[in-house]
């Protein structure tokens, strides 16, 4: 049986006809796999509030312990889901040197928060470290502060979804002036593809 294309007649297609049907296609909307656009990123403020946001959950001494172990503490996100913290702090000591270390890391998992007016869920893996060293010298006759924040967190606000890198470095000074001595500073570097300079109040490990 033979089978004949409808009409009767068959057209070879040259190859100017097939760059211009490709470009009608194009042109119309109808070619396979279309690009959706990129979601807007997060703007300045955002991610100022993402990062604060986060920091406040697991530095929060009233946020609820949903698990604890010796180097292990899941925290409830204030509106839903987790934040699971993982870590150590050690000091040692040699003449009259005293040498505090934290290395702490918080990867939150459909963590929900408000923070600066903004609705964030926030992922992460592994999340972020935060790592921080203390010298105090004699009496405090000299304190010493270093550290860093640095890693990533996946976040949706209103509709719109991304990633945020962060590689923070921490400049600090003791304040010596009220009852309990603390350390207030500055974190300087790369926050969602920005380049901030954040004041931060204390310098301490989370849950404290």
């Amino acid at each position: 049986m033979m089978l004949k294309a409808h009409g009767g007649v068959r057209r070879k297609v040259g190859m100017r006809g097939l760059v211009f049907c490709g470009l009608l296609l194009v042109a119309l909307g109808c070619e396979d796999g279309t690009t959706e656009p990129d979601d807007e990123p997060l703007t300045m403020e955002e991610a100022v509030a993402l990062f604060e946001g986060m920091r406040a959950i697991h530095q929060d001494t009233t946020s609820a312990i949903l698990h604890a172990s010796e180097d292990t503490t899941v925290v409830a996100c204030p509106v839903g889901g987790r934040v699971l913290v993982t870590g150590s702090a050690s000091e040692s000591v040699a003449g009259d040197t005293l040498r505090l270390e934290t290395d702490f890391t918080a990867a939150p998992a459909s963590c929900q928060f408000s923070q600066g007016g903004h609705q964030f869920t926030t992922d992460g893996d592994p999340g972020v470290r935060e790592q921080t060293v203390v010298v105090i010298v004699g009496l405090f006759d000299h304190v010493g502060v270093e550290g860093t924040v640095a890693g990533r967190l996946d976040w949706q606000l209103d509709g719109r979804s991304g990633s945020c890198g962060m590689d923070l470095e921490l400049t600090a000074e003791p304040d010596l002036s009220g009852n309990e001595p603390g350390v207030g500073g500055t974190l300087s570097g790369t926050l969602c593809d920005h380049d901030v300079e954040l004041e931060i109040e204390s310098v301490s490990r989370p849950g404290n």
